[in-house]
C-alpha cells in the first residue's frame, strides 16, 4: 500500500477530500493532512510519503517550493497539483518536479482525483516492480562477478597455469601488473555461525557482504583484487609502489574497512596481512601459507590487524598444569564461584598463550577438563550428561581462537556450576561437607538424623545443630530438598509412577512424599508431571 499527505490552506478541502476518496481502495494510506507547505515539510520529512496532494498559493512555503525538497530527499515522490492558478509557468514548474496531474480546483470532481491516483498508484506500482527487477538482476551479475573472481583465485592457489595467460585474467580482474610488489591479506569474519545465527542470515550472504562492503571502501584509494575464499575468508591483493606511505595508507584503510563492517553488519573482522610478493609465484606461495595454516590465528585476538607469522609451538607438556586446573575448576564450580571461575579460566588462558601450546593440545586439554567434570556432575545429580561427548567435541573442534574459547569455556562452567548450585557445599567445617557429599550420592537412599550422625561419630543433637548454624537448614529439610529435586526430574524425564519415584527416593509412606511435593511445588506431582 502507498502512502499519501495532503496539503492545502482551505480547511474545507482538506477535510471534504480525505473522506470522500476512497483511499483504502486505490490502495493508499493517508497518513497526514497539513495546511501550509512548511508544515507539510517539517512534519513528514522524517518519513516521506509515496503521493503528495497538494495545493500551490500557501503562506510561508508553496505547494511547488514543497515539493522541491521533498523530490530532493525522494526522488521518486509522485504529486498531484490542486490550485486555483491557470498558469502556464506554474504548468511548467509542475512538470518539472514529476507532477502527476495538474488539476484546477474549479472544475475538480472525486472521479477525476480517483482517476489520477489510480494512473499514479499503477506508475509507482510498475516502477516499483521494474526497480526490483534491476536489483535482482544488478545481485546477480554482482555475485557471478563474484564467482569468476573466486574461481581465478583458486585456479591461482591450487591449479597448474601459464604464466601469460595468468596475467592476462589477473589484467582482466583488475589486478595491476606492472605494480613495484603485492601485499596480500586475509579478512576472517569473526565466529561466522553465531553471526549467522543473529542475524539470520546464511553465511555465505553474510561473506558477500563483508566483500561488498570491503571493496567499495577500499577501492575509493586502492588499486587492488578482492575476493571470496570459503565462507569466512575473504583475500585481498594490494598493488603497492612499495613506498612506507602507501602502507601506512592500507593500514588505516583497512582499518576504515573494517569500522564499516561492524556498523553495517554488526560484526567484527580479523585482518591479516601476509608478506610482500614481487611474482605471480610469490602470490601463489604466500596466500596458500596463509590460508592452509588456520591454526597460526588461534592466538590473535578477534577484530584486530595482525601480520601472518609461522609460529613454533611449544612441545612442553600442557597437563603438567592439568591436576591443579582440575582441582581449582571442580571447587569453584561445586561452589558456585563464578568469579573465581573466571580467574582461574583467564590464568591458565594466559598461561597457555605464553606457553603457544599447539592449538589441537589446547582444545584437547579443554574436552578433558570438561568430560572429566561432566562425569563428576553425572555421579552427583545422577542425571543425564548436560552435553554429549560428540556435540562437545564438535562445538569444541570449531572454535577458531583461543579467546573465543576462554569466553565460551566460562559460559559453559558457569551453566554447569548453576545446574549444580542446589547441591553446593557452604560450610567449611568438614563434618557437613562430608553429610552433603554423603546425601547427594545416596539421595535414592532413606537417610535419618540419626544414621547420619552416627556415620559421623558425633551426637544427634550437635549434629542437627551444627547443620543447621554452617547452612542455615536443618538436616532433614536439606535431604528432602534434594529429594524433591531428584523427584522433578523423574517426574519429567523417567516415566515412573507417583508411587514408583516415592518409593525409588526412599520413602516409605506415598501420602507422605505427595504431601512434602505439594508443600514445596504448590501441586501435586501428577498435577507437575501433567504441567510439564
Amino acid at each position: 500500500m502507498l502512502t499519501a499527505i495532503l496539503v492545502d490552506d482551505d480547511y474545507p478541502v482538506i477535510r471534504y477530500l480525505s473522506q470522500a476518496v476512497s483511499w483504502s481502495e486505490l490502495g493508499i494510506e493517508l497518513t497526514g493532512c497539513y495546511y501550509s507547505g512548511l508544515e507539510a515539510w517539517e512534519k513528514a520529512r522524517q518519513n516521506p510519503p509515496d503521493l503528495i496532494i497538494t495545493d500551490i498559493g500557501m503562506p510561508k512555503m508553496n505547494g511547488l517550493e514543497m515539493l522541491e525538497k521533498f523530490r530532493a530527499m525522494k526522488p521518486g515522490i509522485r504529486a498531484i497539483i490542486l490550485s486555483c492558478h491557470n498558469e502556464f509557468k506554474y504548468a511548467q514548474q509542475a512538470l518539472k518536479l514529476n507532477v502527476g496531474e495538474y488539476i484546477l480546483k474549479e472544475s475538480l470532481n472525486i472521479e477525476q482525483l480517483e482517476h489520477a491516483l489510480r494512473t499514479l498508484v499503477k506508475e509507482v506500482g510498475l516502477n516499483r516492480q521494474q526497480h526490483t527487477e534491476m536489483q535482482v538482476y544488478k545481485q546477480k551479475q554482482s555475485q557471478n562477478r563474484a564467482a569468476l573472481k573466486e574461481k581465478f583465485l583458486k585456479d591461482t592457489l591450487y591449479q597448474s597455469w601459464d604464466k601469460v595467460a595468468w596475467i592476462e585474467q589477473a589484467r582482466s580482474n583488475g589486478i595491476m601488473i606492472h605494480a613495484k610488489t603485492y601485499i596480500p591479506m586475509l579478512i576472517v569474519i569473526d565466529r561466522p555461525e553465531e553471526a549467522s545465527r543473529l542475524r539470520r542470515m546464511s553465511e555465505y550472504t553474510i561473506s558477500f557482504a563483508v566483500e561488498n562492503i570491503m571493496q567499495e571502501v577500499l577501492e575509493a584509494d586502492h588499486s587492488l583484487f578482492i575476493s571470496r575464499y570459503s565462507h569466512k575468508e575473504i583475500v585481498i591483493l594490494f598493488c603497492s609502489d612499495q613506498s612506507s606511505r602507501d602502507h601506512q595508507a592500507i593500514y588505516h584503510s583497512i582499518q576504515n574497512a573494517a569500522s564499516a563492517v561492524q556498523k553495517y553488519l554488526k560484526l567484527s573482522v580479523s585482518c591479516i596481512f601476509g608478506a610482500e610478493a614481487r611474482s605471480p609465484e610469490e602470490i601463489r606461495g604466500t596466500l596458500q601459507r596463509m590460508l592452509k595454516e588456520k591454526i597460526q590465528r588461534f592466538y590473535f585476538p578477534a577484530a584486530g590487524i595482525h601480520r601472518f607469522e609461522e609460529i613454533s609451538f611449544s612441545r612442553d607438556d600442557i597437563y603438567a598444569e592439568y591436576g591443579s586446573l582440575y582441582a581449582v575448576i571442580n571447587d569453584d564450580i561445586a561452589l558456585n564461584r563464578e568469579t573465581e571461575l573466571r580467574v582461574h579460566v583467564k590464568e591458565w588462558r594466559e598461561w597457555v598463550a605464553t606457553q603457544k601450546f599447539h592449538p589441537n593440545e589446547v582444545k584437547e586439554c579443554v574436552l578433558r577438563l570438561l568430560m572429566d567434570l561432566q562425569l563428576k556432575t553425572k555421579q552427583l545429580l545422577q542425571s543425564p550428561l548436560p552435553m554429549a561427548e560428540e556435540k562437545l567435541f564438535s562445538v569444541v573442534s570449531d572454535i577458531d581462537t583461543l579467546e573465543h574459547l576462554e569466553e565460551w569455556l566460562v559460559q559453559y562452567l558457569e551453566e554447569l556450576a548453576r545446574k549444580i548450585s542446589i547441591f553446593s557445599i557452604k560450610s567449611k567445617r568438614s563434618e557437613v561437607i562430608k553429610a552433603q557429599q554423603f546425601v547427594i550420592s545416596h539421595v535414592t537412599e532413606k537417610i535419618t538424623l540419626e544414621d547420619m550422625a552416627g556415620r559421623l561419630n558425633l551426637n544427634a543433637s550437635y549434629f542437627s545443630r551444627l547443620f543447621k548454624r554452617e547452612t542455615n537448614q536443618n538436616f532433614i529439610e536439606y535431604v528432602n530438598m534434594l529429594k524433591l529435586q531428584k523427584a522433578k526430574e523423574l517426574l519429567n524425564q523417567s516415566g515412573k509412577t507417583v508411587e514408583e519415584i516415592s518409593e525409588y527416593l526412599g520413602y516409605a509412606n506415598k501420602s507422605y512424599f505427595i504431601k512434602l511435593f505439594k508443600r514445596e511445588m504448590g501441586m501435586r506431582p501428577s498435577e507437575y508431571a501433567a504441567w510439564h
